[in-house]
């Protein structure tokens, strides 16, 4: 069994918001450079085809996050424009 000593995108997020950022935080939010080079290279990975199943699943579930954050994202740059 390997064990992932990357680190989770679910526990930075889950840091993130318990720090109670702020709106201009929200639209600034980036995962930490060691996540994105991390889910870089599972991105890699599964485009030549190289992932196991579990990687793949938990590829999926990290882009979901992802989708999550970037809907956040973009929730919070329009409320700070004054369009939300």
């Amino acid at each position: 069994m390997a064990v992932n000593l990357h680190p989770s995108i679910f526990t930075e997020l889950a840091d993130f918001l318990v720090s109670q950022p702020t709106l201009q935080e929200m639209a600034e939010y980036r995962v930490s450079e060691s996540l994105q080079e991390y889910i870089d290279n599972q991105l890699e990975h599964n485009s030549a085809g190289n992932l196991s199943s579990d990687e793949r699943l938990e590829l999926e579930r990290i882009l979901a996050v992802s989708h999550l954050m970037t809907l956040v994202k973009t929730k919070a740059k329009l409320k700070l424009a004054g369009k939300a």
